[in-house]
């Protein structure tokens, strides 16, 4: 099975169980763990190496997160090193973010532009974009300046391109 497909049904089985408790504290536990074995070569190193015992990684995953995690994502990790699938965690991750975007009505829009947006533009792009969705909005800005000027804005597989770069290779296109 695909790498994504398994992860998709792991995190679908958790999103299910943390609907019935705490969505929202779930998602940040989960953000949190993998930001931490992301960050933490030595702690990534033991947990994802196939010659460390189930029960070592079990016992190291319990030590370092016992106090931060609730019960729901403890076990949660204990079954994923059981079925030795810790390595799908980070697509778990995002996958369950996914999820949680969806039940709340959130997309995720991807804002690139040449400089900086300034707090203004920020506001009336945000609010043209719930306008467009019909969603909340979640804005992830980055600055590329080899756009020249404008903003590309990707959500979902939508792309809305009004870069001066995207023109200029227009009117190279047309001008032949």
């Amino acid at each position: 099975m695909l790498k994504g497909a398994l992860a998709r049904r792991y995190a679908q089985a958790l999103y299910e169980i943390a609907l019935k408790q705490d969505l929202n504290q779930v998602e940040l536990e989960l953000k949190e763990l993998t930001r931490l074995i992301d960050e933490n070569a030595e702690v990534a190193h033991l947990l994802y190496h196939p010659h460390i015992t189930l029960t070592e990684k079990k016992e190291l995953m319990d030590k370092l997160f016992s106090d931060s995690l609730s019960d729901t994502v403890r076990r949660f990790i204990s079954l994923l090193i059981d079925k030795r699938r810790e390595n799908l965690l980070p697509e778990i991750e995002r996958e369950f973010k996914q999820l949680a975007d969806k039940a709340r009505n959130i997309v995720e829009a991807r804002i690139a532009s040449a400089t900086p947006l300034s707090e203004s533009q920020e506001e009336r792009l945000h609010k043209e974009l719930v306008r467009i969705t019909g969603k909340n909005v979640r804005m992830v800005k980055e600055v590329r300046p080899e756009l020249i000027g404008g903003i590309l804005v990707k959500i979902g597989d939508r792309v809305l391109d009004g870069t001066v770069a995207y023109k200029l290779s227009k009117m190279r296109v047309s001008l032949g």
